[in-house]
């Protein structure tokens, strides 16, 4: 059976899919830490684009190969590491969860800056440090590294929406939109932590914990690069929750259907195994093996 047909469906709270839907038809695409190549699966399939992918785990880079045109393994935080790409221009240079790795990200963004055509754009996302999850957690005074996440054990920097404006005002980029994945904690959950840390629980605290810096789970961005020294950048604000909310309960819908339809397959293979035939093919594979078993031990 056709692989494809395990997937679930690519939700827009997502940071491929975030991405991809702002890569316009056709690109020319520079894929940095391209991993597996998920996300440059999309690309061919969604945009028709020809991708170069660039990745340090050498095993990752091979399952890349399928989708990408090419792939180099190099690490990114080596000054040298795109030099292969000299005279080389893209419509789009993608950064997925990439910067946050890096000892010197700055570095890497100006070294960037040539390898795009005069309309090419920049697309990233780095997860957000000051979600809701990591604030709770910090008021209990804890900051505990983990295998994935925010807090992702290989991660050298942190990002806020401010220091990720900041960055990439520093390495010559003009922010043109941010936007963002989300993952909201019901109200419970942070009572939960508030009453823990001997907080009160007040609409205004919880409202605290909804806004949409908190609710942020990565930060989408796309970024142009600075024409003119005398250009002056604006810090762009996130967009209303609202968009974000509409997101997640579109996911959680998802999530219910696919729940749905498990449950109905469970129902269905139950009265399969209650049917009179399965229990005699049952009973016949049964006495099959204690022959079969019979005829080895002699």
């Amino acid at each position: 059976m056709n692989q494809a047909a395990f997937e679930l469906p690519l939700h827009d709270n997502h940071s491929h899919s975030q991405i991809v839907r702002r890569v316009p038809r056709y690109a020319r695409v520079l894929e940095l830490g391209c991993a597996d190549g998920s996300m440059s699966r999309l690309l061919k399939q969604q945009c028709e684009a020809s991708v170069i992918g660039v990745e340090q785990n050498v095993y990752a880079a091979w399952q890349a190969q399928c989708f990408c045109d090419y792939v180099f393994t190099e690490n990114l935080d080596d000054p040298h590491s795109l030099d292969a790409l000299e005279g080389e221009k893209f419509d789009v240079i993608t950064l997925v969860d990439v910067l946050e790795h890096l000892q010197h990200p700055a570095d890497l963004l100006k070294r960037l800056k040539p390898l795009l055509l005069d309309e090419g754009q920049l697309l990233l996302s780095v997860p957000n440090i000051a979600h809701a999850s990591v604030r709770l957690e910090l008021l209990k005074g804890g900051f505990n590294y983990e295998a994935t996440g925010i807090l992702d054990e290989t991660h050298l920097k942190f990002f806020t929406a401010a220091t990720l404006q900041a960055l990439l005002t520093e390495a010559g980029y003009d922010m043109q939109d941010l936007d963002y994945t989300s993952h909201d904690l019901a109200d419970t959950v942070i009572a939960e932590h508030l009453q823990a840390a001997g907080l009160q629980v007040t609409p205004a605290t919880l409202a605290t914990f909804h806004a949409p810096d908190a609710v942020a789970y990565q930060f989408i961005a796309a970024a142009l690069p600075v024409q003119s020294t005398t250009r002056q950048t604006r810090m762009q604000p996130l967009k209303p929750l609202a968009a974000s909310q509409d997101s997640w309960a579109g996911l959680q819908s998802e999530l219910a259907q696919t729940q749905r339809a498990l449950a109905d397959a469970q129902a269905e293979l139950g009265r399969v195994y209650s049917t009179r035939s399965w229990q005699m093919l049952r009973r016949g594979a049964e006495a099959w093996r204690e022959i079969q078993s019979r005829f080895t031990h002699r």
